[in-house]
């Protein structure tokens, strides 16, 4: 059944009213910031430089927020201006693919619509991914030798290499509780750097690998006291045993 001029009214004065409710807002919050020049000028900020990526991470992800909002109302009246030219059109009500009334209860909740629901656009997402995964390549966890019998330097070494000297991460980011020292702010954080075995950091030997002396450093005097605690718990246990 058509809707009657009354009701035609009544959707018009309800687009109308929604129109310019979506141009006062717009007005009201300069297109929710897009209309600054600059991020900076959105975020109330003094300058774009940071000297901290978790800013500067904020401050993208509040960009693209209002980049998608001020989409979805330009959009919506893109949808109003359609829906208002159907009135003045007189088809307005009767779905533009099937050519079946459109329930006035739908109109009542979507009166920009100009679909029934059964063939209402964007019912399916999309499949589409982000162009970004053209060009970004997998972390170094693919080139990760931990799992295999490897002592070379690899991928996860050079990050470890980069990471102790500083990153974002603060000891609020991890669960172990030993990690309180911003030192240890990276994965793997107490894994060997330049060596494999303990005793590699203190052994010196020639290039044939024969041993020639030991330096005595301060890994050398931890690796001798680990080396007596298990001694200690070795004589402790045979003890035990006997």
């Amino acid at each position: 059944m058509s809707l009657t001029t009354q009701e035609m009214d009544h959707f018009k004065q309800i687009l109308l009213s929604r129109k310019d409710e979506i141009k006062e807002m717009r007005e009201r919050n300069d297109s929710f910031g897009n209309d600054t020049e600059f991020p900076k000028e959105s975020m109330g900020e003094l300058s774009n430089y940071d000297n901290h990526p978790g800013d500067l991470g904020t401050e993208l992800f509040e960009r693209e927020k209002d980049i998608a909002l001020n989409d979805l109302h330009e959009k919506e009246l893109e949808d109003i201006e359609a829906a208002l030219k159907s009135i003045d059109n007189g088809d307005y009500g009767v779905c533009r693919t099937c050519g079946q009334d459109i329930l006035k209860e739908r109109l009542e909740a979507i009166p920009s619509t100009l679909y029934c629901k059964e063939h209402s656009p964007g019912q399916h997402s999309s499949d589409d991914r982000p162009v970004e995964e053209e060009v970004v390549g997998p972390d170094f966890s693919r080139h990760n030798n931990d799992d295999k019998d490897a002592t070379f330097f690899d991928a996860e070494d050079t990050w470890q290499a980069v990471a102790k000297y500083g990153t974002s991460e603060t000891p609020a980011d991890f669960t172990d509780p030993d990690q309180r020292d911003y030192n240890e702010m990276y994965v793997d954080s107490d894994d060997d750097d330049g060596y494999v075995e303990e005793y590699e950091n203190f052994v010196a030997t020639d290039i044939t690998g024969k041993e020639v002396n030991v330096i005595h450093n301060r890994s050398h005097e931890e690796y001798e006291e680990e080396l007596d605690r298990e001694e200690e718990r070795q004589l402790d246990m045979d003890k035990y045993d006997k």
